[in-house]
């Protein structure tokens, strides 16, 4: 497996066979037990209304994870560092506390790989999402709410702390651009198609793989692949700060927390095509991998000015 993930890191085509076992985000060991987890899970998924903690905070609880995996990569300190807003500072991969594994083993036979920036391009389609004022949700179960974003490793100048910047955040619903926007958030549309790949194989049995394909812009996203069969129960929670990139017209900030139930690494291919700054960038990368998958579970999305 490690010498196929080396030959693909080294290739720059489009379409790379990806395989997984550890989460790309932060994992965090859960730390409330018995009837306050029971409590805790209990807030998030009765029917009330999110309360805004700040004026200009725009709280997103979301239902029923549906499917949630990201794509690591690299991006070029040039590209990097004109996109880092100010009290921000670029993390560059060598100096990454929470460096990927996967990445780690690439700078050891890479060294130069180091001078380049992680970065996480994240999918997260979920049943429902509520905010003050209205509930999205498809009834039929065929068409997902879908969140998005696209990172890279920044780091607070002041204290530290690691907060990302946010390079694009997209969301299929207008509605919640909208409301993007009433917290001084930029979020771009984004189209989606969920199925299965449209082709058979030499006795005209239809491909049983999943096929998932994203339109940002002028780049066209996609996946054809599956879900491995070791699922694992997740044990943490996934984790992401970040603040508007320098190129936003806003300084807003915004955190995701979601508890998923399940991770299973993902087997398949990754296709890019587009010629703008996302497309660019994965096009460009030395290394990707994609995964795992989350599934199951709650969380929530708070956009702050």
């Amino acid at each position: 497996m490690r010498s196929s993930q080396a030959r693909c890191a080294r290739r720059r085509a489009a379409d790379c066979l990806t395989r997984l076992l550890i989460p790309e985000v932060t994992i965090l060991e859960r730390t409330v037990l018995g009837a306050g987890l029971a409590a805790a899970l209990a807030l998030v998924a009765a029917p009330l209304l999110a309360q805004k903690d700040e004026p200009g905070e725009e709280v997103w609880r979301i239902g029923g994870l549906r499917n949630g995996f990201c794509v690591l990569l690299l991006v070029e300190p040039q590209f990097a560092s004109s996109r880092v807003p100010a009290g921000l500072r670029l993390v560059p991969a060598g100096e990454a506390d929470d460096l990927h594994p996967a990445l780690k083993s690439e700078l050891q036979s890479q060294p130069e790989l180091g001078r380049w920036s992680p970065s996480h391009l994240c999918f997260y389609a979920v049943d429902t999402i509520q905010t003050d004022d209205y509930v999205l949700g498809d009834k039929s179960g065929r068409k997902p709410q879908l969140f998005a974003l696209w990172t890279v490793s920044a780091a607070e100048t002041g204290s530290g702390a690691k907060r990302d910047a946010a390079l694009l955040l997209l969301a299929t619903s207008g509605r919640l651009i909208r409301s993007g926007r009433l917290a001084g958030q930029v979020i771009r549309e984004v189209e989606a198609k969920l199925g299965k790949v449209p082709e058979v194989d030499e006795n005209g049995v239809p491909s049983s793989d999943d096929r998932f394909q994203v339109k940002v812009g002028k780049t066209l996203l996609t996946w054809d692949g599956r879900q491995a069969s070791d699922s694992a129960e997740a044990t943490g929670s996934v984790e992401v700060a970040w603040a508007a990139s320098a190129a936003a017209p806003g300084k807003g900030r915004g955190s995701l927390s979601l508890t998923p139930r399940w991770a299973s690494p993902m087997i398949g291919s990754l296709k890019v095509e587009g010629k703008d700054d996302l497309a660019k960038a994965l096009q460009a990368s030395p290394v990707r991998f994609v995964g795992p998958l989350y599934r199951g579970g709650d969380g929530e999305v708070r956009l702050q000015r």
